[in-house]
């Protein structure tokens, strides 16, 4: 993939296209997971602010954070390759306040944490408007000192422990099972894929031009990813391993716990990805595609930084991966097609076809990302 050349001027460009989608892409899932607690992982994150007192350096990054200034694309197209690249990890870690906030660094407030070399503290603060809100600094210690991590507005994380539950994973185990039983005999769960089938094969034109288009999304992605400068293979690298983290991939994986991470697996891509698509896709299908891609593109991204790192075997696997997962929700966006389709052939009359169509693509992706869950298990397992 690093074969692929392109202008310094492109490079620019493409490094600032980087820093945009995964900021529009993955900014709003680590923001609205900010609120969990650090752990040692936390170890390679962006290092904001450092030194030997946590106040002193948690009300330091607070100051340097109010300084920043919002970065437009125009601002990150006459910026080096490289230089933009650097800002990406801070700029996910510290996103730019709105112009404006005023925080008070009087009202400094440390939480409680278990680990001790761990500190967060928190500051009344005033938006734009006097919307009053929290900001929040978090800070780890290392031989060298405090290090100011992440800092910005406080969003409450949703409690997601409950995928960690041994109970969880158990029911996810006996749901596949069950699922592969009603696979292999007459069942209604043949009967809706069969359904599924036919409406594909009905609307085989808008399926195949959304397979199309949606691939070619991400194989742009990829593309886009692999014509990176070399400088920002680091910034990709540690935004997606803050992801990860983020929706708890990486402490699924250390665990060791292959019915903790199919669990992890499936829930962010069906429980969190795919139902989007579809709530979206009842909109007369439209905010489907308008999500699709931009994100899908988005999703390409690492890929193309990624590739150099694996060989034929593993590109191979993860190309199967990727066919089985992508093709679950491109299948989703278009039975938001589907539907749109349908009601304009047939008016709101037609509204219940419209949604049996989309319901079905929902319960085929459902099974595509309950095997794509598995398989992902055994290659992470065999790596």
């Amino acid at each position: 993939m690093r074969a692929v050349t392109v202008s310094p001027r492109s490079q620019h460009a493409l490094a600032a296209l980087l820093l945009g989608l995964l900021a529009l892409m993955l900014g709003p899932a680590l923001a609205q997971e900010a609120a969990a607690p650090l752990d040692d992982e936390h170890a390679e994150m962006q290092v904001l602010v450092a030194g030997d007192d946590p106040a002193e350096v948690a009300d330091e990054a607070v100051t340097n954070w109010l300084a920043r200034p919002a970065l437009g694309m125009g601002d990150l197209l006459g910026r080096d390759a490289s230089e933009v690249c650097e800002l990406l990890p801070e700029l996910v870690s510290a996103p730019p306040p709105p112009e404006g906030t005023r925080v008070n660094l009087e009202d400094r407030r440390e939480q409680p944490l278990d680990d001790p070399d761990l500190r967060r503290f928190t500051y009344s603060a005033v938006r734009p408007v006097d919307q009053l809100d929290v900001v929040q600094v978090e800070l780890v210690r290392d031989e060298e000192g405090w290090r100011a991590v992440s800092v910005g507005f406080r969003i409450e994380a949703v409690n997601r422990g409950w995928l960690a539950a041994p109970a969880t994973g158990g029911i996810f185990a006996g749901l596949s099972l069950a699922l592969l039983f009603l696979l292999a005999r007459p069942s209604p769960l043949r009967r809706v894929l069969a359904s599924g089938l036919l409406y594909v094969r009905e609307h085989r034109r808008l399926v195949f031009g959304t397979m199309i288009a949606l691939y070619g999304a991400f194989a742009g992605g990829v593309w886009t990813g692999a014509a990176l400068p070399p400088e920002c293979d680091d910034a990709v690298l540690v935004v997606l391993g803050q992801a990860l983290g983020q929706v708890g991939a990486t402490d699924a994986l250390l665990a060791g716990d292959p019915l903790r991470l199919a669990v992890t697996i499936f829930y962010q891509n069906f429980g969190v990805v795919t139902l989007l698509l579809f709530w979206l896709g009842l909109l007369f299908g439209i905010p489907a595609y308008l999500l699709a891609f931009p994100q899908f593109f988005a999703n390409g991204l690492p890929f193309g930084v990624l590739y150099d790192a694996s060989g034929p075997l593993a590109l191979l696997g993860t190309v199967l991966l990727i066919v089985i997962e992508l093709t679950a929700y491109f299948l989703v966006v278009a039975g938001g097609g589907m539907l749109l389709v349908t009601i304009v052939r047939h008016g709101l009359a037609g509204f219940p076809l419209a949604l049996r169509k989309t319901l079905a693509m929902l319960t085929i992706a459902a099974v595509l990302l309950v095997i794509g869950a598995w398989y992902e298990v055994v290659l992470i397992m065999l790596a």
